[in-house]
């Protein structure tokens, strides 16, 4: 099937994919809405486009490959058990006729949610949102909470990082020995203490990619968290840890301030990760930004690359300082 956009009305091929929406979906297409900032990473999908049915009602349609259909069926379905179990920031997918979110048509797989507009994130000021901070660590404190026997849709293998960086490196070394010096002094320090303890950390359901470029705002505040394509059960810290790395890399200055404090201490409050965690939260923030290495890598971004080493140079040499300083913040509370 051809993109949305290279259609143009009243093409044949374009009325017989409309009268298929309206038939699933029951959304009477009136037309497409270019001028609508769609939130989130569009590598997900082969193509995304904002459609408005008749009655004025915005929708987010996203094609897929066909080959995507399991993994995809398998995220529609976690985030519909979360949205069901409380958790109405996981947008879940809008069912058609028969219940069913996922559905192809020709060689490709389509599925629909209701469009939200959000309040476009300004980068790096919003590290001084303490309220953004505690906006991500109830949403992280209720997805614990509603994710709660979802172990009957996704599967419960948790993701090895430590493996993962392992395989990584390998792979480096073969096809970028520069790259690989350059970021194996990283490694070293995390098979000191990290890597011994990793597999002691308890696993909890993920997010998996939990940032806030992934979130639709409502100002300061949470309205989405959308792009659950790396959803899975992982060590309890992996979201937190994943969220203060993006945090450090728009600005290390950002470690110290008040989003990232503020999530940690309500966390800490809620007791919502436990002290095995805490212990070795900061290496697992280093740890993590090889899944980011690997991206600058597939992307041959040269620049991010040299970024990304300073910045986990800074993560290694100051890891103590921000044990400390979030340790302080979060008894003086």
């Amino acid at each position: 099937m051809r993109e949305l956009s290279d259609f143009q009305p009243g093409e044949p091929q374009f009325r017989a994919f409309t009268h298929w929406l309206f038939e699933q979906w029951g959304i009477d297409f009136h037309c497409l809405r270019d001028d609508c900032h769609i939130h989130g990473s569009p590598e997900r999908t082969i193509e995304r486009a904002v459609i408005q049915d008749k009655n004025g009602s915005l929708f987010l349609l996203e094609k897929y490959t066909r080959d995507k259909f399991n993994h995809r069926h398998t995220v529609a379905r976690a985030v519909d058990f979360l949205n069901q179990n409380g958790l109405t920031q996981a947008l879940a997918c809008k069912p058609n006729q028969s219940g069913q979110s996922l559905l192809f048509y020709g060689d490709s797989c389509f599925q629909v949610s209701v469009f939200l507009d959000g309040t476009k994130l300004k980068r790096p000021d919003y590290l001084a949102s303490g309220e953004m901070g505690a906006n991500f660590a109830d949403f992280l404190i209720q997805l614990h909470k509603a994710s709660m026997g979802i172990q009957s849709i996704v599967p419960g293998i948790s993701f090895s990082l430590p493996d993962y960086i392992s395989v990584l490196m390998d792979r480096v070394k073969d096809n970028n020995p520069g790259v690989h010096a350059q970021y194996r002094p990283f490694v070293k320090f995390l098979e000191s203490r990290f890597i011994p303890g990793h597999d002691r950390i308890p696993i909890s359901f993920c997010h998996g990619d939990l940032h806030p470029l992934n979130v639709i705002w409502n100002k300061n505040r949470i309205k989405a968290v959308i792009d659950w394509e790396f959803t899975g059960f992982k060590p309890e810290i992996f979201d937190a840890a994943n969220l203060v790395g993006c945090a450090g890399i728009e600005d290390p200055e950002g470690l110290g301030m008040p989003m990232v404090m503020t999530f940690i201490r309500e966390l800490k409050k809620a007791s919502a990760i436990s002290q095995r965690g805490w212990d070795l939260f900061p290496e697992y923030i280093l740890a993590l930004r090889f899944a980011w290495l690997s991206e600058w890598l597939r992307k041959n971004d040269t620049e991010m690359l040299d970024l990304e080493a300073r910045y986990m140079e800074i993560l290694m040499t100051h890891m103590d300082e921000l044990r400390s300083i979030w340790d302080k913040g979060s008894a003086g509370q």
